[in-house]
């Protein structure tokens, strides 16, 4: 019994790196400077945020002036994208995009 259990925390923290890196809204927060809100806003529907009448363009110039307005373009297109974070490491991001439903068209 106590064998099985070790091999489960074992396994399972081999696992956990793997999970760790894959917050894609997270680690553009933390490249742009940017809370994951207002990155959320750039990224996403931008009228579901209250506030985005006054802060929406700043928070977009803000991320395309780190990430590049190329970048932000390959983002929304689901394409993966290399970026630098403040201690000089390369992050790969990429947003995961769902399928649109093409039925209801």
């Amino acid at each position: 019994m106590n064998a099985k259990i070790t091999l489960f925390v074992l396994a399972s923290f081999a696992a956990f790196p793997a999970v760790a890196g894959n917050d894609p809204v997270g680690d553009l927060s933390n490249i742009t400077g940017l809370s994951e809100r207002k990155v959320q806003m750039v990224l996403g529907n931008r009228t579901a945020f209250a506030e985005y009448r006054y802060t929406y363009d700043r928070a977009l110039a803000r991320f395309t002036r780190v990430v590049g307005k190329e970048g932000h373009e390959r983002l929304l297109r689901g394409e993966s994208v290399a970026l630098r974070d403040s201690e000089g490491r390369e992050v790969v991001v990429q947003l995961p995009i769902e399928p649109q439903d093409t039925r209801a068209l």
